[in-house]
């Protein structure tokens, strides 16, 4: 019983020195993006592109990350422009036919 509370003793030290070096380096990497929020921004949103390109991810993000990110306009922007390109194709149709 000595030898195993000794174990789990031991395996919590080195789980709390994980943590601390983990958080370390997220405090090194605070300061690189805090005077470039571009970087920044490309990080959340590679994240979120990691997150959802398993197609069985789920992925909840807060609104003001969405709207910090300006996703709204990116996929007003995409849709605008998807659906311009379905109107250009169905004239070109349209013209053939005739």
């Amino acid at each position: 019983m000595q030898a195993q509370a000794e174990r789990e003793r031991q395996a919590r030290v080195i789980l709390g020195d994980s943590e601390r070096q983990v958080a370390e380096k997220f405090g090194e990497v605070a300061k690189t993006y805090i005077n470039n929020p571009i970087a920044l921004h490309l990080r959340a949103m590679n994240m979120l592109y990691e997150g959802l390109k398993n197609n069985s991810t789920i992925v909840i993000v807060p609104s003001t990350a969405v709207e910090t990110m300006q996703l709204g306009s990116i996929a007003g922007m995409t849709a605008l422009t998807m659906g311009l390109g379905q109107e250009h194709a169905n004239k070109d149709k349209e013209s053939e036919l005739k």
